[in-house]
């Protein structure tokens, strides 16, 4: 009987124990990317007007792998302005585009050191950041909207 009752208390612990494991896990977010870039866009301060960028030319300057959703706002090409928020086939391919765009904001940063040095100080602040699958990258006069409410909205 006392092997029975230790067996028993055994596999109640274990159940236990997998319950409070399920309750920390939270399902993931789903972002409609579309909507977010409009706040997102509305949240920050932008030296010119942003103009949409067609997808599929989004996905192609950011170098986006193959299952990426993109929607992407750019200025004139006078400024360094951007906006752009993807949604990443995996939590991988979103750490691989974080890099990519890291990688990118550096050598636009060099560029416009030549071109329009007013720039870099946006480009040096720029906001790159990710949450799950999610990726945002802004680059503005001031990103300090952008962060708060890409925070508030991905977690």
């Amino acid at each position: 009987m006392k092997k029975i009752s230790r067996a028993l208390c055994l596999v109640l612990a274990l159940v236990m124990v997998f319950a409070l494991a399920a309750c920390g896990s939270e399902a993931p977010k789903d972002v409609d990317i579309s909507a977010l870039a409009e706040d997102l866009l509305a949240a920050g301060e932008f030296g010119e007007p942003l103009s949409p960028l067609d997808s599929s030319v989004a996905l192609g300057l950011y170098a986006c792998a193959e299952g990426t959703e993109a929607v992407a706002y750019a200025g004139s090409g006078a400024t360094a302005e951007e906006l752009a928020v993807f949604k990443c086939s995996s939590e991988d391919a979103a750490t691989a585009l974080v890099s990519s765009l890291e990688t990118r904001n550096q050598t636009r940063i060099e560029q416009y050191s030549s071109y329009n040095p007013a720039e870099v100080p946006k480009l040096e602040s720029a906001l790159i950041m990710s949450s799950g699958v999610y990726v945002v990258l802004c680059v503005a006069t001031d990103v300090s909207g952008v962060r708060q409410a890409a925070e508030s909205a991905l977690g």
